[in-house]
């Protein structure tokens, strides 16, 4: 397994690619199209994962459905904020996309997304900085976490916008804890880093 990243629109989104021999899966769907499919090399993407409802992780998400004829795996509240032009950052709306004609899957009752080929991600739901945030998490020769905007290297993601709660974030912050220390988080943002780096960060934010 092999982890690649792209970072698309203006606030430097990170975009995932996991591939294996044969095929790939996306965590969030802001890069260029153009620059995803240099990374698959003709690797067939069987989802799109998408770890909260910001316009900064899904705006070329029509773009990808398009491309790749693959399931998107969301909250249905992620949804409702896409497809209904919810307020994203303070006054500013996320824009508008339309997924009538794909095949969104909600994973509000699920525990993971199992694609088979050790591609098996665990769904950790971290509501905080919005009411939609998800964790995946995948165990292959080391432990990774894809934290979307719920943990980043030095800091967390922001609770003081629409839908943010700061006690929920604290929450999932303690569910993070619970997982090895030697744990690789991949933020939304910024640089990669382990868990055992950011813990007496995290414990001093639950306290």
């Amino acid at each position: 397994m092999e982890i690649n990243i792209i970072t698309g629109t203006l606030l430097e989104t990170n975009n995932y690619i996991i591939t294996n021999e044969n095929s790939a899966i996306l965590i969030e769907a802001s890069a260029d199209v153009s620059r995803v499919k240099q990374v698959l090399e003709g690797r067939k993407v069987l989802g799109i994962l998408i770890t909260h409802g910001h316009w900064d992780h899904y705006i070329n998400l029509e773009k990808y459905l398009r491309e790749f004829s693959c399931p998107v795996y969301m909250t249905k509240s992620a949804f409702l904020k896409i497809t209904s032009k919810e307020k994203a950052f303070s006054g500013d709306k996320n824009p508008k996309i339309n997924l009538e004609n794909y095949d969104v899957q909600f994973i509000d009752e699920q525990k993971k997304i199992d694609f088979g080929n050790a591609l098996c991600f665990e769904i950790i739901f971290s509501p905080g900085h919005t009411d939609c945030s998800v964790c995946y998490l995948i165990h292959a020769k080391e432990t990774v976490l894809f934290s979307g905007d719920t943990v980043f290297c030095q800091g967390i993601g922001r609770t003081d916008l629409p839908t943010g709660n700061s006690k929920q974030m604290k929450l999932s912050i303690k569910k993070l804890l619970e997982l090895p220390e030697n744990t690789l988080i991949l933020p939304g943002h910024g640089e990669a880093t382990i868990l055992s780096e950011e813990k007496r960060e995290l414990v001093n934010i639950v306290l």
